[in-house]
């Protein structure tokens, strides 16, 4: 009897569990959603309103806006949102925020100087770079605070601040451009957005039930260094993760052409409204994944990530139906005959498989984060890239630009396999105890 409670308790609470997940996943999601919507129109009003030349600078700064969340992301970001769930105690967990709030806050900092001292080198123009630098250091704070949202489990806290991010964005630019056209409309637009976040910064502060802190004294930095270590691989993994990931666009730029690399990022493209479920999922999910690991619920893991696999290619499947059954349409409106030469079907299939990849080893990817070790992860990014810049390097030599996609795909399963291996070795380390507790018992 002892040994069919624990069992019956557990599965008592997996349907409301779900239901849990389900709902915070679903607000997630809208929150992700609803940004990367905006940030797509807003690059193609720009394209429209804007120089090529200015749009050259905002696209600049948005790069570096995005490469700097990256960056804030290995630094605390991650390590806060793998960390605090890990934690029993509010008073730990809050002293744990503090810290890697602390830091964020010189972090991104350093980033608004950095930033706009190489836009201001780039162009030569100080109010664009200063605007572009503020709204990198903001946005990465920004992006760390909702971070930290989802690690306490106020996943409404975290998608008011999404929300108002996106109305506030809209508003100011709509308002800048509409009643002050004497602004300079680069200046204009990245000093909206500066706005913008500082609003859902705001939003997401006031949405806790605590007061935010910051401390620069020597325990703040003590405890920030005892877990070095795991930041640095955490960085380093950032670094790898880049280059497998960038690594094909600039092989095929340099070797080929960037011309060449249209097509490829064509297909790449066509994948992409499945990003945002995908941060949505690790926003929720590497959270549960590090407490649910800390109470032993393995079973359930092991479950909802297999679920979570099925779910991830059923809808990729999905997409690419919906892109076979749109294949006209897209060939006469958006390819409009620019790729005629190109063998778009082929890229189209290969980025579909690239894409199936990569989404699904987000999944073992949580669970790693999430049971705090990014050393497996750096190795994993590591093998992939070595992988996929060699598999690419040759395919380009001997084939055509189209199939240089399979060396990227290599690359990509390479990555995932490692994170799987990495994931069943972690389920099976904290099997152990629990077997040794049953034995114990007399189960």
């Amino acid at each position: 009897m002892r040994r069919q409670q624990p069992r019956s308790r557990m599965i008592s609470l997996i349907p409301r569990d779900i239901v849990r997940l389900g709902r915070n996943f679903l607000l997630s999601l809208g929150g992700e959603g609803l940004q990367s919507g905006i940030h797509f129109v807003l690059n193609l009003v720009l394209i429209r309103i804007l120089s090529p030349h200015d749009f050259g600078i905002f696209a600049i700064a948005f790069v570096l806006g995005g490469l700097s969340l990256t960056y804030g992301n290995a630094l605390v970001s991650t390590p806060a949102a793998v960390l605090i769930p890990r934690l029993k105690s509010r008073r730990e967990a809050d002293f744990q925020e503090v810290v890697f709030g602390s830091i964020a806050l010189m972090i991104s900092a350093a980033i608004m100087i950095i930033v706009a001292a190489g836009l201001w080198f780039a162009t030569g123009q100080v109010v664009e770079a200063i605007a572009g630098g503020t709204f990198s250091g903001l946005w990465t704070l920004r992006n760390h605070v909702r971070c930290v949202m989802f690690a306490r489990h106020a996943v409404i806290a975290a998608t008011l601040s999404d929300f108002s991010y996106s109305a506030s964005g809209v508003l100011s630019i709509a308002g800048i451009l509409l009643l002050l056209p004497d602004v300079p409309q680069l200046t204009g637009v990245l000093l909206a957005l500066t706005l913008a976040n500082i609003v859902a910064i705001s939003v997401a502060l006031r949405a806790q039930s605590r007061p935010a802190r910051v401390s620069f004294s020597k325990q703040i930095w003590r405890r920030y260094r005892a877990i070095w270590s795991d930041i640095a691989w955490s960085l380093f993994g950032t670094t790898t993760w880049a280059i497998q990931g960038q690594g094909l666009m600039f092989l095929v730029a340099a070797i080929v052409g960037p011309a060449a690399y249209a097509p490829l990022a064509v297909g790449v493209v066509l994948f992409t409204p499945l990003r945002p479920a995908i941060s949505a999922f690790i926003n929720v999910f590497r959270p549960d994944f590090g407490a649910a690991l800390a109470r032993g619920d393995l079973g359930r893991l092991r479950a909802t990530m297999l679920f979570i696999t099925m779910l991830i290619i059923f809808a990729c499947a999905g997409v690419a139906g919906a892109i076979w059954l749109g294949w006209p349409l897209l060939e006469t409106y958006l390819f409009a005959g620019k790729f005629a030469n190109a063998p778009m079907p082929l890229i189209v299939a290969l980025s579909g498989i690239a894409a199936a990849t990569y989404f699904t080893y987000n999944v073992p990817l949580a669970l790693v984060q999430g049971a705090g070790e990014f050393r497996p992860v750096a190795i994993a990014t590591t093998y992939g890239a070595i992988v996929g810049l060699t598999s690419v390097a040759l395919l380009l030599a001997v084939t055509s630009v189209a199939w240089s996609l399979a060396g990227f795909i290599a690359g990509e399963a390479t990555c995932g396999i490692y994170l799987w291996i990495s994931a069943q070795r972690i389920l099976r380390a904290h099997a152990m105890p629990l077997r040794t507790q049953s034995a114990a018992a007399g189960y």
